[in-house]
């Protein structure tokens, strides 16, 4: 949210937060109306939480922004590898993502209403071209990246069944959140049952991605993420995973954050298994490190 609170500063803006719920992880929209009201222009929000997985309502927050007549620019990065996302279905007038979410090269992908990217005066060297879509690159397009794009497409195309390219990527999608889901369950049931394990995850209710955050009684997450790779063979991660906001919320932020472990389609149940089993033995011999 950091460029758009500094573009607010420096037009003398002011900036209102949806207020995040700590018990379900979720954003708490009971008042979605007093804060995005007949004054707001723009509503920028997170399709899907890279830290705990949580799954935005979007469809009520993109309702209410149309009401108001605001500009919403949706933050998909995270979600984008996980479930198929039409902007025009969600209501987004904006999408931003990037295709190493999805397998591809690290190239920024921005999706915007046609009218709206038309009336855009972004920042840019004068040399730069001013008309769509070029009008947001200040130089030289990575032309190798871009090229990269289509095949990390077909990869998810190819899970899909169907006699146009829309209806195979939005199968293909559907078998990956299937898969990734059915994993995520088995992993999620597996830390329940273990005492020291805590997970941050939302309720059954809302969806959420398959990304699973949890801490462990007791043990330092690097600590814990470190003795998983060295002993175990699996790699996840530890820290705050940007969204310092949630941490800090939550009293995370001196305590080293998370550990998260996140799925993808070509994850397998037994590694689903073998990192349930990994937890349980490190939780067991967690006094010896």
């Amino acid at each position: 949210m950091d460029p758009w609170l500094t573009a607010a500063r420096d037009n003398n803006l002011n900036a209102r937060w949806l207020k995040v719920d700590t018990e379900t992880l979720s954003l708490d929209l009971t008042d979605l109306e007093e804060t995005i009201n007949e004054k707001t222009k723009l509503v920028a929000v997170t399709l899907a939480s890279n830290a705990v997985g949580t799954i935005t309502d979007i469809q009520k927050i993109s309702k209410r922004a149309k009401e108001v007549g605001a500009i919403l620019a949706v933050d998909a990065v995270h979600a984008v590898p996980h479930f198929a996302i039409d902007r025009n279905l969600i209501g987004a007038d904006i999408i931003l993502c990037s295709a190493y979410k999805f397998f591809g090269p690290h190239v920024g992908i921005s999706i915007i209403r046609k009218g709206l990217f038309e009336s855009l005066e972004p920042y840019k060297l004068v040399p730069a071209p001013t008309n769509t879509p070029d009008k947001l690159e200040t130089g030289t397009q990575n032309h190798e990246g871009i090229a990269a794009i289509k095949p990390a497409i077909e990869f998810i195309e190819n899970l899909g069944t169907g006699s146009t390219r829309s209806e195979r990527i939005v199968s293909g999608y559907k078998a990956i959140e299937d898969h990734e889901n059915e994993l995520a369950n088995r992993i999620r049931n597996g830390l329940s049952a273990i005492s020291e394990v805590t997970l941050y995850q939302t309720p059954p209710n809302i969806l959420k991605t398959p990304t699973i955050a949890f801490r462990v009684e007791g043990v330092i997450p690097t600590d814990f993420c470190l003795n998983l790779a060295e002993e175990h063979a699996i790699f996840i991660a530890d820290g705050d995973f940007y969204a310092t906001t949630l941490a800090d919320k939550l009293g995370l932020n001196d305590k080293g954050g998370w550990i998260r472990a996140g799925l993808a389609p070509y994850n397998t149940v037994e590694e689903a298994e073998k990192l349930v089993e990994a937890v349980k033995q490190v939780v067991s011999q967690a006094v010896k490190f």
